[in-house]
C-alpha cells in the first residue's frame, strides 16, 4: 500500500522517467529539471533504491550512474497509468461542469459569448460550445493579444468593451485568478465555471 501523497507519486515519477532517458544526470540537475529542492530528490532517490526501483552503479569516485531495475519499470508505468487516468477524470468533470454552466447560459437566452483565457480549460470550453451550439464572438487575453487560437484572433480586454453583446466567461477553476479579474475590470459581466 502506498503511503506518498498524489504530489511525490507524480514527483517519483518525473524522476524515474528523466533517470530513463538519462541516468547519468546528477542529483542538482534532477532538482532543477523536476522542479523539487535538492533534498528531495536525495531523499526519493534513496527511498527508490530501498523499494529496489533504481540501482546505484560508481563509475568513479565523482560519478555515479541510476539504473532503473524491472521493479522500476514496472513502478514507472503504474505512476504512469494513474497520472493518465486522473488527467481523463479531471478533463471530464471540468466538461461537465462547464457543459452544466453553458447549458444554464443558453437557457436564459445567451446565444453569443466571449472566452477569457487561452488555456486546457478555454480548449474545453470551447468544444463544449461547438457540441452545444453557441458562437465564440471572441476570445479574450491580454498576454496573448494578436496571437491566433482555433482560428480566432485573440483581443485584449480594451477591445472586447467596445462589443457589449458578448458574455465574457472566464476559463479557470482558480478561485484568486476569479477574484483578482473581477476586480480588476468590476464594470464587466463576468460568468465563472466554478459551481
Amino acid at each position: 500500500m502506498r503511503e506518498e501523497t498524489g504530489n511525490l507519486d507524480v514527483r517519483e515519477l518525473e524522476i524515474l522517467e528523466r533517470l530513463e532517458n538519462n541516468g547519468h544526470l546528477t542529483q542538482r540537475e534532477l532538482s532543477k529539471e523536476v522542479g523539487i529542492a535538492l533534498g528531495l530528490v536525495n531523499h526519493l532517490l534513496k527511498k527508490m533504491v530501498t523499494k529496489g526501483w533504481i540501482k546505484i552503479k560508481n563509475i568513479d569516485a565523482k560519478k555515479i550512474r541510476y539504473l532503473i531495475t524491472p521493479e522500476g519499470a514496472r513502478e514507472k508505468s503504474s505512476l504512469l497509468y494513474k497520472r493518465v487516468e486522473s488527467t481523463i477524470h479531471f478533463y471530464l468533470e471540468a466538461k461537465r461542469v462547464i457543459k452544466d454552466k453553458i447549458i444554464h447560459l443558453k437557457n436564459e437566452g445567451i446565444e453569443d459569448v466571449s472566452i477569457y483565457g487561452v488555456n486546457h480549460i478555454s480548449e474545453v470550453l470551447f468544444i463544449v460550445l461547438k457540441e452545444l451550439g453557441l458562437e465564440l464572438a471572441s476570445v479574450v487575453e491580454a498576454k496573448k493579444e494578436g496571437e491566433e487560437w482555433f482560428g480566432y484572433n485573440v483581443i485584449g480586454m480594451e477591445e472586447f468593451a467596445e462589443n457589449k453583446d458578448s458574455i465574457l466567461i472566464f476559463a479557470s477553476f482558480d478561485q484568486s485568478e476569479i477574484d483578482r479579474f473581477c476586480k480588476e475590470y468590476e464594470g464587466v459581466k463576468v460568468v465563472v465555471l466554478r459551481e
